[in-house]
């Protein structure tokens, strides 16, 4: 049987995996908005939904 491990304060494996990739986002040529907008619709609100995604990326406002 195997057992989670926590990195960082995390045994939420999505948000590592979450993390890891924003970070690597970090050390590219992506804006630090463009960052910001994921990690919150990833890590904070937990949106996985093509609208949400879509709406940070695009930095679109939700349409009602």
């Amino acid at each position: 049987m195997t057992t989670s491990t926590t990195t960082e304060g995390t045994s939420d494996v999505p948000a590592q995996v979450f993390e890891k990739f924003l970070q690597a986002l970090g050390g590219s040529a992506v804006s630090a908005e463009l960052i910001a907008r994921l990690r919150k619709v990833l890590l904070e609100d937990k949106t996985f939904t093509e609208r949400a995604l879509r709406e940070a990326v695009l930095a679109e406002e939700p349409v009602p």
